[in-house]
């Protein structure tokens, strides 16, 4: 099975995926993470919600970073949002903003197409 691009999925999708990784994570080293019973009671979850958690991926964000921390991968995240890369969450806004921009600037006469330009729609107009 081809995994989740996350650019494409919907946010459900995208929370199922979530819930799916951690249940593998888990269940990859259950000897280390124990039962899903175990591993719920380790962070401080009801097994109940725990389980519709790697179900459905529906948990709060403080809940999710109880799991992150749970399974060992919560330095994964500091790492993503490390403050020495601050320009980080600019990297694609930038790269977007060029696109647009050379859009805006060929001609309006211009029929010829571009394999490279990109028409990305004012979703806010």
């Amino acid at each position: 099975m081809a995994e989740l691009d996350f650019t494409l999925a919907t946010t459900e999708e995208i929370l199922k995926e979530l819930g799916k990784r951690a249940k593998e994570k888990r269940k990859k080293e259950i000897d280390y993470f124990g039962s899903q019973k175990d591993f719920a009671k380790h962070i401080g979850m009801t097994s109940r919600r725990y389980q519709e958690f790697e179900i459905n991926g529906k948990i709060t964000l403080e809940k999710f970073i109880d799991v992150l921390r749970g399974l060992e991968v919560l330095e994964d995240i500091q790492e993503l949002l490390n403050k020495k890369d601050e320009d980080f969450f600019h990297k694609k806004r930038d790269a977007k903003k060029m696109t647009l921009e050379k859009k805006d600037t060929k001609s309006s006469n211009d029929t010829k197409k571009n394999d490279t330009d990109v028409h990305i729609p004012n979703v806010f107009e």
